[in-house]
């Protein structure tokens, strides 16, 4: 067989083995569906934004609408099944109570989520305010004048940061692509002191948006050739930032 022909044959079964996995993944998503709603004859008009196999039965907020003080901006909705909505509420007030604790001072509106929102938490959830100051430190830090002063660490709850976030991404990326991640999608996240540089040099080739008085600003990319790659970065206040990344769980 000449070298050509071994060539085309090649790309003949590597085409025919992508069908095949293709075919496999549609009847693996398929039998899911069927198994988590139980009504294998009904098409589901919307499904889950957040776990992508359940019937859509409410709307969830993206990013969760606790972390902003009323009256709130306008804010990104997407289907989402009850279990993935309502069990969130809790990681939610989590969030909201360590990030304003961190933004506060930062702006006005930053400060008035901390004040009318985080001090109501904390007058009501007393083991949670324990569980805090238990935690946090005091450091000394220079200011911009090089001034040493003291500032307040505060130990995030790594569980609330790490799956508000996860959660948080899985509902733009519906609301972006207009489909769940797919179910063969990895997610990660990670926590930013800063913007690293090797980030702030692809920083342009991001679609940006803002939610509210610059409360919330991500980027994020998409790529088009296999929608599974995606990254994003997020800037909660101008305070705290975070990253995520999606990639083929095969890679």
């Amino acid at each position: 067989m000449s070298r050509k022909n071994t060539i085309v044959e090649e790309e003949r079964r590597a085409l025919k083995k992508r069908l095949a996995k293709k075919q496999s993944r549609k009847k693996r998503i398929r039998r899911i569906v069927k198994k988590e709603i139980g009504k294998p004859n009904v098409v589901v008009s919307e499904v889950c934004a957040i776990c992508g196999v359940k019937e859509a039965t409410t709307r969830d907020h993206v990013p969760p609408k606790a972390i902003f003080p009323k009256p709130r901006p306008a804010m990104i909705t997407v289907p989402a099944c009850s279990e993935c909505n309502n069990g969130a509420s809790d990681l939610d007030d989590l969030f909201k109570v360590y990030l304003s604790m961190q933004a506060t001072g930062k702006s006005e509106i930053a400060t008035k989520l901390f004040k009318e929102r985080t001090v109501r938490t904390l007058q009501r959830n007393k083991s949670l305010l324990s569980k805090i100051k238990a935690e946090s430190k005091a450091l000394l830090v220079k200011n911009n004048e090089g001034k040493s002063e003291k500032k307040l660490a505060i130990l995030w709850d790594s569980k609330a940061h790490d799956e508000v976030v996860q959660r948080t991404i899985r509902g733009l990326y519906y609301h972006h692509a207009d489909k769940p991640l797919a179910y063969d999608t990895e997610l990660k996240v990670q926590w930013l002191k800063s913007i690293p540089e090797e980030i702030e040099s692809i920083l342009e080739l991001l679609t940006e948006n803002v939610i509210g008085d610059d409360q919330v600003r991500y980027k994020y990319y998409i790529a088009p050739e296999d929608p599974r790659h995606s990254v994003w970065l997020f800037d909660f206040y101008g305070a705290h930032y975070a990253s995520g990344y999606t990639v083929p769980i095969d890679s």
